[in-house]
C-alpha cells in the first residue's frame, strides 16, 4: 500500500480546498455510531483549532451519546449545492477522527468557546453553561480531499507537508 507520505502528489494544491471547506462550512455533518454500533448522521457547528475541529453538542442528542460511547467517527465538510456546478462531484472533506472531551476548566476549553462563539453566535455562551452540553475536541487520523470525477485524493492531516495519494481502481482498497 501506498503511504500518503511517499506519494508524488504535492499537498500545497490541495490546501487552498481544504482551507477554504474548513473556512466556509460552519457546520459539519458527522456520522457517529452506537456502543451497539448503530449508525446516526447529524451535525454541528464547529471551529477548527490547532489541526483539531471543535463541536460543543448536547449529551442528550444521540451524537452526544454516541461520541461519549464510541468516540471514532466520521466527519463531512461539502460544498454548498447552490455553488456546485454538478451536483454529483460537490467539492467535499472527510475525516476519519477520534473525539475526546474537552476539560471545561483548560485553556483550550476558553479558547475553542471563544472561536466557537466568533463563528457561530452567541447561543454558544449560552450552551457552555448548560450541564449536558460537552465540547468535543475532533482529532482527524485520516483525510480525504475529493474535487470531483476522478479527483480523489487521501492525506495524513497532521503532515499536510507529506503529500496526498490519488486515489484510483488499483489503490482504492487500501484506503477504504
Amino acid at each position: 500500500m501506498e503511504s500518503p507520505m511517499n506519494s508524488n502528489t504535492d499537498m500545497a494544491a490541495l490546501t487552498g480546498e481544504i482551507d477554504r471547506l474548513q473556512h466556509e462550512c460552519l457546520s459539519l455533518i458527522m456520522a457517529t455510531t452506537s456502543a451497539s454500533h448503530t449508525p446516526a448522521a447529524s451535525y454541528a457547528p464547529f471551529v477548527h483549532m490547532d489541526g483539531n475541529f471543535y463541536i460543543l453538542v448536547s449529551g442528550l442528542a444521540i451524537h452526544g451519546v454516541n461520541l461519549k460511547a464510541q468516540p471514532e467517527l466520521d466527519i463531512l465538510l461539502i460544498e454548498d449545492e447552490s455553488r456546485a456546478r454538478n451536483i454529483y462531484a460537490r467539492l467535499r472533506l472527510n475525516y476519519r477522527a477520534m473525539a475526546s472531551a474537552v476539560d471545561k476548566d483548560s485553556d483550550e476549553y476558553g479558547k475553542a468557546i471563544a472561536l466557537l462563539t466568533e463563528r457561530a453566535g452567541k447561543t454558544v455562551s449560552l450552551l457552555a453553561t448548560l450541564d449536558d452540553f460537552t465540547l468535543f475536541r475532533l482529532t482527524p487520523t485520516r483525510g480525504t480531499l475529493v474535487q470531483g470525477f476522478g479527483k480523489a485524493f487521501v492525506f495524513d492531516p497532521a503532515d499536510l507537508t507529506g503529500g496526498a495519494v490519488q486515489l484510483n481502481e488499483k489503490n482504492i482498497g487500501d484506503y477504504r
